[in-house]
């Protein structure tokens, strides 16, 4: 666990700047009192049971993890789309869900709450309903741009926040580049702290295949755009993964992830995104791109690319193609079930910004 940054978070929660989205204001003072003491339990509790897991299930460590499929692409290019088409194929694949990520890292918790969800299905689910509305309370912002919930699957790089290792942090600590090495991952953690953390999340989804896939007879998927910076590290821990890129016109795909991040934002502060943090976000995008693009290419050559239109609008060959490399019949994925658009409102890249850009990753012009 990083705890530097640890020590670093303890001081960084406010800011004295008045422009800083981290200045004391009525909405982060609320959530701070709620959410620190929430997380710091959580992150006690599940750490505890995680290396209780070494004592009473340590056989978990032998848990093979054979040939993963990994969705790696920038966010807002129907990564939750296909991720969803593909998690609902549940006799092929298995993922993490928001709750087993949150309260269940570890192979006890994860047999705790199965036992917990099995007696509230069987007395007609109160504690799923109340659940439910208190899920839709707090992420109705979120909600109608990208479809999360308890109960359904979700990005694994959130597992890492129990690591203090996620750039998800950086949410809630806007402004304060505590985590700018995380938004480069390749090249700019050091070998060992790369390590330590890949070792860590291998560990989790072992934990996660000893409870839901103990006969390896499924393959384990996640969606998770953070991998756009770690796809050499991926490569050490998973050398015989497949990975799935989708790329969609950067025009589009970059002012949707910042009113996507306006959204997460405003559930922590009242203070608005700066010009200078989405230039920021657009700068780490474009690195991403170019991470991505280097790498999939030199550790990960049957990487499959699809275009974000074809695979939204069906294309049967796009389609076709998708299906033979993952072994899925095309009819079984095309009828399954996934989230509608979304109705995030954004205003896309004018020309000559996206001309900017394509300068920087002339290999997307043809997707635009």
């Amino acid at each position: 666990m990083d705890f530097l940054i640890g020590f670093q978070m303890s001081y960084s929660l406010f800011s004295f700047k008045q422009k800083s989205m981290r200045f004391f204001n009525w909405r982060r003072l609320f959530m701070a009192s709620i959410l620190l003491p929430v997380f710091t339990i959580l992150l006690i509790f599940n750490r505890s049971f995680m290396l209780l897991d070494y004592i009473f299930f340590p056989h978990f460590l032998s848990k093979k993890i054979l040939r993963p499929i990994f969705i790696v692409a920038i966010p807002r290019s129907a990564t939750t789309f296909l991720f969803q088409k593909l998690t609902n194929l549940k006799n092929q694949h298995t993922s993490f869900k928001l709750w087993e990520i949150i309260f269940a890292p570890s192979i006890i918790q994860k047999y705790f709450c199965i036992g917990l969800i099995s007696i509230d299905k069987s007395i007609g689910g109160p504690f799923k309903l109340i659940l439910g509305k208190i899920e839709n309370k707090l992420l109705r912002n979120i909600k109608s741009i990208h479809d999360i919930g308890l109960a359904l699957p979700e990005e694994d790089e959130a597992i890492l926040l129990w690591n203090l290792s996620t750039i998800y942090l950086n949410f809630f600590f806007p402004d304060s580049h505590l985590f700018d090495k995380y938004f480069e991952f390749d090249e700019a953690l050091s070998v060992t702290k790369k390590k330590r953390v890949m070792r860590y999340y291998y560990r989790c989804i072992q934990r996660h295949n000893f409870v839901f896939n103990s006969k390896n007879k499924k393959f384990f998927l996640s969606k998770n755009p953070a991998l756009m910076s770690k796809i050499n590290s991926l490569h050490s821990c998973f050398p015989d993964a497949q990975i799935i890129n989708i790329n969609r016109n950067p025009a589009y795909s970059i002012p949707s992830t910042l009113a996507l991040n306006d959204a997460i934002y405003s559930i922590f502060t009242s203070i608005k995104q700066s010009s200078e943090i989405k230039k920021r976000t657009s700068d780490i995008l474009i690195k991403w791109y170019q991470m991505a693009h280097e790498s999939l290419r030199q550790k990960y050559p049957t990487t499959i690319y699809i275009d974000f239109k074809k695979l939204v609008n069906n294309d049967a060959m796009a389609i076709a193609n998708l299906c033979l490399a993952i072994n899925i019949d095309p009819m079984v994925f095309t009828n399954a079930n996934a989230m509608g658009k979304s109705s995030n409102s954004y205003e896309i890249l004018s020309e000559d910004d996206l001309s900017e850009v394509l300068v920087k990753i002339p290999f997307m012009s043809s997707y635009c």
